[in-house]
């Protein structure tokens, strides 16, 4: 039987690698490839034909549960390099005992928006900052799996670089 996942135990936001910035909770990105419709001669139809390594614009939304300075400060219009680190449980049904495995998403992007949120007696305020990513790393156990990089041309998937030969035929 395989090994299964189960849950993040916990997780932690860093800013520029080492700075911890707070209780969040965290909106992921969404990858989604553009594309266009095909038809035409021998084709049944139309069909989507999805365009490797080309894609849609990615956001990411820390949600605070509180205003403070990590989220405020990640309001400068600048390039934030951002690092989710996250410990998840799993589950090895052949040994029947648990185990656990580090991952790593590392966001660049820079800020679109921040919501200062409510204010309500003993309630979380629910503020948000969204970033637009131009640069995404997901690790497991050290290893890289994905990573997205729009402004080096980069789409990589366990090694493989699906833009490559794009960058070479454009290298010139």
């Amino acid at each position: 039987m395989p090994k299964r996942s189960e849950r993040v135990i916990d997780y932690s936001v860093h800013l520029n690698g080492s700075e911890y910035l707070g209780t969040a909770t965290a909106d992921l990105p969404e990858i989604g490839f553009l594309s266009d419709t095909t038809k035409g001669a021998g084709i049944s139809g139309e069909m989507e034909a999805p365009s490797p390594g080309q894609t849609s614009a990615m956001t990411l939304t820390l949600n605070w549960s509180n205003v403070g300075k990590a989220g405020l400060q990640l309001l400068a219009p600048k390039v934030h390099a951002l690092d989710l680190r996250a410990s998840i449980q799993e589950f090895d049904t052949a040994t029947n005992e648990y185990f656990e495995s580090a991952l790593k998403i590392t966001v660049r992007g820079r800020p679109l928006s921040g919501g200062l949120g409510s204010l309500e007696t003993m309630t979380a305020m629910g503020s948000t900052t969204a970033f637009s990513v131009h640069y995404l790393k997901v690790s497991i156990d050290g290893e890289e799996i994905l990573e997205i990089d729009k402004l080096a041309y980069i789409y990589k998937v366990l090694g493989v670089d699906y833009l490559a030969k794009t960058r070479a035929n454009l290298a010139l």
